[in-house]
């Protein structure tokens, strides 16, 4: 385990590190990109930070976006 890396008793909690503040964001082991990104995007929504997020949020944004525009092209393909 790196310096960097952090062992949790709950496996389904992950620790996200935004500058100068934690916040804790859970998603299921088994949980698509999308998830994960609306996971990490609510914690920044109500977690306080001294940081500015507005790009994080940004590109959370646009990765949910674009992987359920990506879904919706599979699923008119079937």
């Amino acid at each position: 385990m790196s310096n960097t890396e952090h062992e949790f008793a709950d496996t389904n909690r992950h620790l996200v590190e935004v500058p100068d503040s934690f916040a804790i964001a859970r998603w299921p082991r088994d949980a698509d990109v999308p998830t994960i990104a609306r996971c990490i995007l609510g914690t920044l929504n109500y977690e306080p930070h001294t940081a500015d997020t507005t790009v994080l949020r940004r590109a959370l944004e646009t990765l949910i976006e674009h992987e359920l525009a990506a879904a919706h092209k599979l699923a008119e393909a079937r």
